[in-house]
């Protein structure tokens, strides 16, 4: 599965709000995309879902064009999940139950395979059952962010887009969305497209990063390569250094030799510092 774009450009009012962007999106990986409000980002993920029909420059699926209506105009690509900055604006079944049942039910899944599939999800993202009979649209924002993202890991997309995903959780949920959200793309091998500003968890989670800057493709680089060696990219896109790289830099500082984690999470940085820290003679008591 390959996605890819060549100078594809995106004009709203005269103006270009995308600019001949070109970038391939492979299998398997976690690409966020970065960038401050404004920057393109949304645009870019609703042209990679179909959502944007009419746009300059080509794009294909597994090098073939992507189906159209035969008048130029892009159809919504089905294998795409996209999961909304604004979840309720894709709900609209009467139940929680009902709409997470949607996708396996057009599938022709048999009842029991959709009991099942459901109650998988449901404990995958740690909501109870007691959920199922809520009305989506009176949920908490949180919560029904927790289920549109139920509702397309249900369908198995090839590729997920997800806007904010983390919006409105608490640290404890923010933290355990993600894990799970990476368990499943990494044991389906799918790719996951993540519109983040949190920085913290583009690092901790991404295999590659893309950059937006007022409707350019500033970067699109792995993303310890990104984060460990190309950092002012970001200050060039006048976005912060996630907290884990600013602390490499401290320890790097305060060393007066440069450091080389495995990677760009937090781990493995705290990792190499206390090493670092220690064979200078300077132990952790605490």
């Amino acid at each position: 599965m390959v996605y890819e774009l060549t100078n594809v450009s995106v004009m709203l009012d005269g103006e270009d709000i995308l600019h001949s962007v070109c970038c391939t999106l492979q299998e398997g990986k976690w690409i966020s995309v970065i960038g401050h409000t404004g920057a393109g980002k949304s645009t870019f993920a609703k042209v990679i879902k179909g959502l944007i029909p009419y746009y300059r420059g080509e794009y294909t699926h597994n090098r073939q064009p992507l189906p159209g209506d035969g008048k130029g105009k892009l159809k919504v690509i089905p294998q795409i999940g996209y999961v909304f900055q604004y979840p309720e604006q894709q709900m609209f079944e009467t139940t929680m139950f009902k709409e997470l049942a949607f996708a396996p039910t057009m599938k022709g899944e048999s009842p029991e395979k959709v009991d099942k599939a459901i109650k998988t999800v449901m404990e995958q993202l740690g909501l109870p059952a007691e959920l199922l009979q809520e009305k989506p649209f009176q949920l908490s924002g949180g919560l029904k962010r927790l289920v549109a993202i139920a509702s397309l890991l249900i369908a198995e997309p090839e590729l997920l887009i997800l806007d904010e995903p983390t919006a409105g959780l608490d640290p404890v949920r923010r933290t355990a969305l993600l894990k799970q959200l990476k368990v499943w793309q990494r044991a389906k091998d799918r790719t996951v497209l993540c519109i983040s500003h949190q920085l913290e968890e583009v690092a901790e989670y991404s295999d590659e990063v893309m950059i937006f800057e007022r409707g350019r493709l500033l970067a699109h680089l792995e993303a310890d390569e990104l984060f460990l060696k190309h950092a002012v990219l970001l200050e060039q896109a006048g976005l912060p250094l996630p907290e884990p790289i600013q602390l490499l830099h401290l320890f790097e500082a305060l060393s007066g030799q440069k450091l080389e984690p495995e990677s760009c999470r937090e781990e493995d940085i705290m990792q190499l510092a206390r090493t670092v820290w220690q064979s200078r003679g300077l132990r952790n008591e605490g």
